[in-house]
């Protein structure tokens, strides 16, 4: 409402003006013409009237222009989102990871910053699904999805890596703050009871862990492949525990 105002406004000071140039003008070049002439402010009102309309078709153009960019960008930004995300979980996909993982692992470096990262992995899913159905396993990945998000940051970027897996990538984050946030998961998850109707179930999850830092990682890829090696180790050690890289990890590793 106020825009509009100060539109109409501008229009009829505009119209005023223009209105007045003719007469102005021609009482200048020709001081015997009054300059209330009514041929020249005849004229004055037909150019000002002119003008006006010019200029709101020209305002009404740009506004629609504008709209219609902007529709056109939140559109894009929906589409973005919708191709960024699991469809089961609504957490980022794994192609959403791998750019984000590029990317602050490019900040991390440029900046000398910390970077963790977190791979997570459902215990005995298969056993899951094969008991209690598909439809079941779906809820629990679910739920498992929520209690992570329940723990992470707004800063952290967690998505669904693939089946059963997930992953969290944890900027300005070290080795030490990203294994107190992973055992909070790793409790939650643990306590958390998937139930549908008359079937009930708790599904533990293990953790590996590692760090821009403490584990010098050459690219992205091997900080990824550290955290991934580091849950072997923890499914390897008994299941529901997380684990942080380190040689011995690699060396016990086939």
């Amino acid at each position: 409402m106020h825009q509009r105002i100060i539109r109409w406004s501008t229009y009829v000071v505009i119209v005023l003006f223009m209105a007045n140039i003719s007469p102005v003008i021609d009482s200048f070049l020709h001081p015997d013409i009054p300059y209330f002439d009514p041929e020249h402010l005849l004229v004055g009102g037909i150019t000002a009237s002119i003008t006006a309309l010019l200029l709101s078709l020209l305002v009404s153009h740009a506004n629609r222009m504008a709209t219609v960019a902007q529709e056109l960008s939140q559109l894009n930004r929906t589409l973005r989102e919708q191709t960024s995300r699991d469809s089961l979980t609504s957490l980022y996909n794994h192609r959403y990871f791998q750019e984000m993982l590029r990317h602050e692992f490019l900040l991390a470096q440029r900046h000398q910053t910390e970077l963790s990262c977190m791979m997570l992995d459902l215990d005995l899913f298969k056993d899951v699904n094969d008991t209690c159905g598909h439809p079941f396993g779906d809820l629990v990945l679910k739920g498992t999805a929520e209690q992570i998000l329940r723990e992470a940051r707004t800063t952290d970027t967690v998505a669904r890596y693939g089946g059963e897996e997930f992953a969290i990538l944890l900027p300005n984050t070290d080795l030490e703050g990203a294994t107190r946030i992973a055992e909070r998961i790793r409790t939650r998850a643990e306590e958390y009871i998937h139930q549908d109707k008359d079937v009930s179930m708790r599904v533990t999850i293990s953790i590996g862990l590692a760090s821009h830092h403490a584990h010098t990682p050459k690219n992205p890829e091997e900080l990824l492949f550290f955290a991934d090696r580091a849950l072997y180790q923890a499914k390897k050690a008994g299941r529901n525990k997380v684990v942080a890289y380190s040689d011995r990890v690699k060396t016990e590793l086939p």
